[in-house]
Protein backbone atom coordinates (compact mmCIF):
# COMPACT_ATOMS: atom_id res chain seq x y z
CA UNK A 1 0.00 0.00 0.00
CA UNK A 2 1.00 4.11 -1.09
CA UNK A 3 0.15 6.49 1.34
CA UNK A 4 1.24 10.04 1.55
CA UNK A 5 -0.09 13.28 2.83
CA UNK A 6 -1.42 15.75 -0.20
CA UNK A 7 -2.44 19.37 0.36
CA UNK A 8 -4.78 21.19 -2.57
CA UNK A 9 -4.54 24.65 -2.14
CA UNK A 10 -7.11 25.97 -4.92
CA UNK A 11 -9.60 25.02 -7.18
CA UNK A 12 -6.94 25.39 -10.23
CA UNK A 13 -5.08 22.79 -7.88
CA UNK A 14 -7.82 20.53 -7.63
CA UNK A 15 -8.76 20.55 -11.26
CA UNK A 16 -5.18 19.62 -12.13
CA UNK A 17 -4.78 17.19 -9.59
CA UNK A 18 -8.00 15.09 -11.17
CA UNK A 19 -6.99 15.60 -14.30
CA UNK A 20 -3.24 14.11 -13.20
CA UNK A 21 -5.29 11.00 -11.46
CA UNK A 22 -7.85 10.71 -14.91
CA UNK A 23 -4.08 9.32 -16.48
CA UNK A 24 -4.29 6.36 -14.03
CA UNK A 25 -7.91 5.50 -14.36
CA UNK A 26 -6.73 1.64 -13.86
CA UNK A 27 -5.05 2.29 -10.21
CA UNK A 28 -7.62 2.40 -7.07
CA UNK A 29 -6.68 5.72 -5.68
CA UNK A 30 -8.36 7.34 -2.79
CA UNK A 31 -8.29 10.48 -0.69
CA UNK A 32 -8.96 10.48 2.88
CA UNK A 33 -10.40 13.58 4.69
CA UNK A 34 -11.42 13.29 8.32
CA UNK A 35 -13.85 10.49 8.14
CA UNK A 36 -14.92 10.80 4.47
CA UNK A 37 -12.83 8.29 1.76
CA UNK A 38 -13.53 9.40 -2.06
CA UNK A 39 -12.37 7.87 -5.58
CA UNK A 40 -9.35 10.04 -6.51
CA UNK A 41 -10.38 10.15 -10.21
CA UNK A 42 -13.90 11.94 -9.43
CA UNK A 43 -13.46 15.73 -9.48
CA UNK A 44 -16.85 15.86 -7.82
CA UNK A 45 -15.60 14.05 -5.24
CA UNK A 46 -12.37 16.12 -4.24
CA UNK A 47 -14.61 19.44 -4.86
CA UNK A 48 -17.01 17.70 -1.97
CA UNK A 49 -13.95 17.69 0.19
CA UNK A 50 -12.88 20.14 2.87
CA UNK A 51 -9.54 21.21 1.07
CA UNK A 52 -8.58 23.88 3.60
CA UNK A 53 -6.72 20.95 5.67
CA UNK A 54 -4.33 18.62 3.71
CA UNK A 55 -5.41 14.98 2.84
CA UNK A 56 -4.54 11.51 2.80
CA UNK A 57 -3.76 9.79 -0.68
CA UNK A 58 -4.09 6.35 -0.30
CA UNK A 59 -3.66 3.34 -3.02
CA UNK A 60 -5.00 0.35 -1.11
CA UNK A 61 -3.63 -2.48 -4.03
CA UNK A 62 -0.21 -2.08 -5.24
CA UNK A 63 2.91 0.30 -4.80
CA UNK A 64 2.39 2.94 -7.49
CA UNK A 65 4.29 3.06 -10.61
CA UNK A 66 7.28 5.29 -10.87
CA UNK A 67 5.27 7.89 -12.85
CA UNK A 68 2.62 8.21 -10.51
CA UNK A 69 5.14 8.90 -8.20
CA UNK A 70 6.59 12.15 -10.48
CA UNK A 71 3.30 13.46 -11.43
CA UNK A 72 1.80 13.69 -7.33
CA UNK A 73 4.87 15.50 -6.39
CA UNK A 74 3.73 18.79 -6.59
CA UNK A 75 0.67 18.01 -5.01
CA UNK A 76 2.53 16.47 -1.62
CA UNK A 77 2.23 18.05 1.92
CA UNK A 78 5.97 19.62 2.39
CA UNK A 79 7.83 22.94 3.19
CA UNK A 80 7.18 24.64 -0.25
CA UNK A 81 3.13 22.76 -0.46
CA UNK A 82 1.76 24.23 2.98
CA UNK A 83 -1.90 25.35 4.08
CA UNK A 84 -2.14 28.99 4.81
Amino acid sequence: MYSAKIFLKDLTHVKQFAAMTAKYDKLKINLISDIYTIDAHSLIGIISLDITNPMTLEIPDVNPPEEFLEDIRPFLLNETNQPS
